[in-house]
């Protein structure tokens, strides 16, 4: 499956027995092989994953998906980052939208510059510990309400996501520092 896909570097994620369990690859193409260069235990969402993502069930969309903003606490000259992904740093305005009836479903705004219409979001700043790194996946790309929003590949706080992919938080590091610009995430049970 691997060299059917068009990347130089790809991520997969698989469930194991244990519904909110899985194991993350990290492969990267080489003289056009895939190597894998990093693996590691994960959490995905507490209720498994689905194929039919809807907002609000706990579970992890499968599915293959490019990766998008990367965000975290710290300012990107703080961190590794390849200067090719689109990185912004954490602060008290920012908040992922996901409340269906928002025109801003499923987007990071910043409160600062949009008019508030939503009743629910994420405060990202309130989560520091699984946000101190973290990446986009990018299973709703029309920001279609009901479909999932704010799934991320983040660090771990030990327990089951609401949709996400949790690592630890020296992996997630790992990762960010070898991570480039046009990773694809495949996501399977």
């Amino acid at each position: 499956m691997l060299n059917k896909i068009n990347a130089n570097q790809v991520i997969v994620v698989n469930q194991l027995k244990d519904c909110n369990k899985a194991r993350l690859k990290f492969y990267e193409k080489k003289d056009g092989i895939f190597f894998c260069i990093l693996q590691v235990d994960s959490f995905i969402g507490k209720n498994g994953m689905t194929v039919d993502k809807k907002e609000g069930d706990g579970k992890t969309p499968e599915g293959i998906y490019e990766l998008g903003l990367a965000f975290g606490m710290y300012d990107k000259k703080q961190i590794s980052i390849d200067s090719s992904i689109e990185y912004v740093q954490i602060n008290e305005n920012l908040y992922w939208i996901d409340d269906v009836n928002s025109i801003y479903y499923n987007q990071i705004v910043d409160s600062r510059e949009v008019v508030k219409d939503w009743k629910s979001a994420e405060h990202l700043i309130e989560y520091p510990k699984q946000y101190e790194y973290a990446i986009e996946i990018k299973t709703n790309i029309g920001n279609i309400p009901g479909k999932g929003s704010a799934i991320f590949l983040h660090c771990s706080n030990n327990k089951p996501t609401s949709g996400c992919i949790a690592i630890d938080r020296e992996n997630m590091i790992k990762l960010f520092k070898m991570l480039k610009k046009g990773a694809v995430i495949i996501i399977q049970n």
